[in-house]
């Protein structure tokens, strides 16, 4: 089947792209959108939504089951490729297509010097598990790669300290703040006693994301 053209003013994209400097906003727009959708013509790309190229921004309330899944993926190809992991190693290994690593990273999954790579830090929107000193096991929606990392940490800390009691690992988080995608601060539990009834209580302990 013959690829329709892409403009009326270019029979492809190849054409378009050569044609002057494409270094805009709205063309480097364009550029992405053709990674996402290679058949569209120009106008079809013009015309096209966020929410049908790049999920990054979707408020993570806002995603269905898959999409969550998908998300969660999407945050294993971060951590892996900021050590040193390639987008392909980790799609191949996910069993995802790069098509829907590009969806779901956005604008943080970029292409220099004709190699894949992310940014260092996001604003991607993800569910965790949290130790609140008011409310005590509780799930949180975190608005950062910043915050995910905190948390993560804090974790690490926590499992240590309840396999040798020293709390002194945890100090650094009696008077940090968390502030959730819905703006409300949290307070991280430092309390030892409360730890082991929160972790006690948990009947099998929730698997923790490495969502950095």
């Amino acid at each position: 089947m013959t690829r329709p053209e892409f403009s009326k003013d270019f029979r492809t994209y190849g054409q378009w792209l050569k044609a002057m400097p494409r270094d805009t906003r709205y063309a480097k727009e364009i550029i992405r959108k053709h990674k996402m959708f290679p058949d569209k013509s120009l106008k079809q790309l013009r015309d096209l939504k966020i929410s049908d190229y790049d999920l990054s921004k979707a408020k993570w309330e806002t995603l269905t089951s898959l999409q969550k899944t998908d998300r969660r993926s999407s945050f294993q190809i971060l951590r892996a490729m900021r050590k040193g992991a390639s987008l392909e190693q980790m799609t191949k290994k996910l069993g995802m297509s790069n098509k829907d690593a590009i969806k779901n990273l956005g604008r943080y999954l970029y292409k220099e010097n004709g190699r894949w790579k992310v940014t260092k830090i996001d604003s991607i929107q993800a569910e965790m598990r949290f130790y609140d000193r008011n409310a005590g096991n509780t799930t949180i929606v975190t608005t950062s790669s910043k915050d995910r990392y905190l948390i993560n940490e804090y974790f690490d800390a926590v499992e240590k300290t309840l396999k040798d009691g020293d709390t002194s690992r945890l100090k650094k988080f009696d008077n940090i703040k968390l502030v959730d995608a819905e703006g409300n601060e949290h307070s991280f539990e430092t309390r030892l006693e409360r730890l082991y009834e929160l972790d006690e209580a948990q009947v099998e302990h929730d698997f923790q994301e490495r969502y950095v």
